[in-house]
């Protein structure tokens, strides 16, 4: 596994600077890049918590980071973005520790859910990738050092969401249509951070990995056709990068040089895949921003 991730250690050793302890969240570390990033934040010194909806997988996760970095400080918290209640207990349990949060990186989400709705009644995709990803900063935002930085993962479908009119109702299954809205509503309150935010927050950014291949589209956690998810695996380990480069644009953001407001992604081919850069939120984007209709928020 280390050797693995050693692939990117001259990149990393030229773009990320140390974070020695910094404290950090990820949620969605578990698995895929939210576990990539949680590798990539200890082995540049970070104070790491695991933020996990499952129990089990989170502490096979922690068991397999505490292994392969023995003098990393890393722990483990439920979280449920798709149950307000689990967000305001988690904030609650964050705000008990001493110290300052240096960095909150957004990784978890869902995409074609088994669930129609979360706790709360609104429709599960846009609930779990938006609103319960901004009750969650909003909550953890008092919290946040001056100098550090809060990220959301992102997707190249941004570009691509239409804001719903009949929301907040349920819609039964759901796809790429909700996936594509949550994501621009998620860019869109990035990039309205970003541009509101004084001297006492945090730097707000944005980032997409491009395509890569993740647990996003396993059949256990999705509405899928079990023979779709192994077709999409298929394509997306043949033609896209692996987990561990995508996750290369959320160091960038969480220890690389940049500037609020920045939005980071693969620099390759119509932004699919390659080593970050920075880039700039999409036009749809910087409009929903200006606009800043939200028929989700609660």
């Amino acid at each position: 596994m280390r050797k693995k991730a050693m692939r990117y250690q001259k990149w990393m050793t030229k773009h990320a600077k140390r974070l020695d302890g910094k404290a950090a969240i990820v949620t969605g570390a578990n698995s895929g890049i939210g576990y990539e990033c949680a590798r990539y934040l200890l082995s540049l010194g970070a104070s790491v918590t695991l933020a996990c909806r499952s129990a089990e997988r989170g502490k096979a996760a922690l068991e397999r980071l505490r292994a392969e970095f023995p003098a990393g400080r890393t722990d483990l918290l439920l979280l449920d973005l798709a149950d307000f209640s689990s967000i305001d207990a988690f904030v609650q349990q964050i705000r008990q520790r001493d110290g300052r949060l240096y960095i909150l990186l957004h990784c978890a989400g869902v995409y074609y859910p088994r669930e129609a709705t979360t706790a709360d009644g609104l429709p599960a995709t846009v609930g779990v990738n938006y609103a319960g990803t901004v009750r969650l900063t909003e909550g953890l935002l008092p919290l946040m050092a001056a100098d550090g930085r809060v990220i959301f993962t992102t997707s190249l479908v941004d570009r691509f969401g239409k804001i719903r009119r009949d929301a907040p109702a349920p819609r039964g299954k759901e796809g790429y249509r909700e996936y594509a809205e949550s994501k621009l509503l998620l860019s869109a309150y990035a990039c309205k951070k970003a541009a509101e935010r004084d001297e006492k927050a945090p730097l707000f950014l944005a980032v997409h990995p491009g395509i890569t291949a993740t647990s996003l589209l396993d059949a256990s956690k999705t509405s899928h056709n079990p023979l779709f998810s192994r077709l999409g695996h298929g394509f997306l380990y043949l033609f896209t990068h692996p987990k561990e480069k995508a996750a290369l644009t959320a160091i960038l953001a969480a220890a690389g040089d940049v500037k609020n407001g920045d939005c980071i992604g693969p620099r390759g081919f119509f932004g699919i895949s390659g080593y970050p850069r920075v880039t700039r939120f999409c036009r749809r984007v910087r409009k929903q921003a200006r606009i800043g209709q939200d028929p989700y928020r609660r």
